[in-house]
C-alpha cells in the first residue's frame, strides 16, 4: 500500500520500536501524532515528540482526535498484553464500538488483530505496517555484523524455515532452534526469548548437547500473517539469550522481521561472537 505524505498517527504500545518509528517518521517531515496506549507505551521515551496517552476504553476519544486532526494514515506498533474485555472501562464515546470488539475478543491473537485492522478500515482509516514507513527498521539481506552463517549452518537454517512453513496451518510460533542436524525447540505461547531460555536450561542440565558453533535460531512470519500489525521482531535481549544458550546465530526472513537499529544490533552481535543474518 502506498503511504500518503500526509499526517501519520502512530498508535504505540511498549518496547523500543514505537519511539524508533516515531523518530524516523519525524525526520521524514510529515505531520506526526503519537497515541501512547496507557500501561504499555512510555511517553518519556519519545523525547521531544508530542505524545497523547489513551486508555483502551478511550477509543472513541482517540477516533475523534484523529478526525479532528484530519489524519487518515496510521500505524499500530509495539507490545501490548492482551487485555480482558471486561477491563476496557469504556467511556461514553466508546460504548457504541463494544459489539465490534466483543466479536474480536472471541478468537485468538490473530483474530483480534485482524479485528482491530478491520475496525479502523471500516471507519475510513488506512492501516500501514511499520516497514512501509521505515523499512530500515527491518533486517536486510546478509549479515548485520562481521560474522555470517557457514554453509553447514545455512543447511540448518533452510531446514528450520521449511519446518516453520509446514507448521503455519497450525498457528504455531514464529521461531525454532536447530542443532546437531535436528530441531530442538519450537516457539509456542511462551515467546521467542522464553524458548531460547528453555534451550539454555536443557543445555546447562546436560540434557541437550550443542556443539560450539552448531545451534541456530530461525525466525519468520507465519504464512498469511498480517505484517501491518503483527510483524515478528528481535532485539538486543534475543542476541544475549542465544549467546548465553551457546547458539551460533540467528537467521531471519529479510525485510519481514523488525530489528530496530541495524548498526547497533550488528555491533552487539560482534561483541557476543554470534551472527545475525537476513535471508530470503
Amino acid at each position: 500500500m502506498a503511504v500518503a505524505r500526509g499526517p501519520l498517527a502512530i498508535i504505540a504500545g511498549g518496547g523500543d520500536f514505537p519511539p524508533a518509528l516515531a523518530e524516523i517518521a519525524a525526520r521524514q517531515g510529515r505531520g506526526l501524532f503519537v497515541a501512547a496506549l496507557d500501561g504499555a507505551a512510555d511517553p518519556a521515551r519519545f523525547g521531544e515528540i508530542e505524545v497523547t496517552s489513551y486508555r483502551l476504553g478511550q477509543l472513541g476519544r482517540l477516533l475523534d482526535d484523529l478526525r479532528r486532526r484530519e489524519i487518515a494514515d496510521l500505524v499500530l506498533i509495539g507490545s501490548l498484553p492482551r487485555p480482558s474485555f471486561g477491563a476496557l472501562r469504556p467511556e461514553a464515546s466508546t460504548l457504541k464500538y463494544l459489539p465490534h470488539f466483543a466479536r474480536a475478543f472471541q478468537g485468538g491473537d490473530d483474530h483480534l488483530l485482524r479485528g482491530v485492522v478491520r475496525f479502523f478500515e471500516e471507519r475510513g482509516f488506512r492501516v500501514h505496517g511499520p516497514a512501509e514507513i521505515a523499512p530500515e527498521l527491518t533486517v536486510p539481506m546478509g549479515a548485520l555484523g562481521r560474522k555470517a552463517a557457514t554453509p553447514a549452518q545455512h543447511e540448518l537454517i533452510a531446514r528450520g524455515f521449511a519446518m516453520l512453513s509446514a507448521l503455519a496451518p497450525f498457528d504455531v510460533g514464529q521461531a525454532a532452534v536447530l542443532a546437531d542436524h535436528r530441531i530442538v525447540a519450537i516457539e509456542a505461547a511462551e515467546g521467542t526469548d522464553a524458548m531460547i531460555r528453555r534451550v539454555a536450561e536443557l543445555a546447562s542440565s546436560g540434557r541437550l548437547k550443542i556443539a560450539k558453533g552448531d545451534g541456530v535460531l530461525v525466525k519468520a512470519p507465519k504464512e498469511g500473517q498480517d505484517l501491518r500489525v503483527d510483524m515478528p521482531a528481535i532485539g538486543p535481549d534475543t542476541l544475549r539469550n542465544i549467546a548465553e544458550a551457546g547458539l551460533a546465530g540467528i537467521a531471519l526472513r529479510a525485510g519481514r522481521v523488525l530489528v530496530g537499529d541495524r548498526g547497533k544490533l550488528g555491533r552487539l552481535a560482534d561483541q557476543l561472537g554470534v551472527f545475525v543474518e537476513g535471508v530470503i
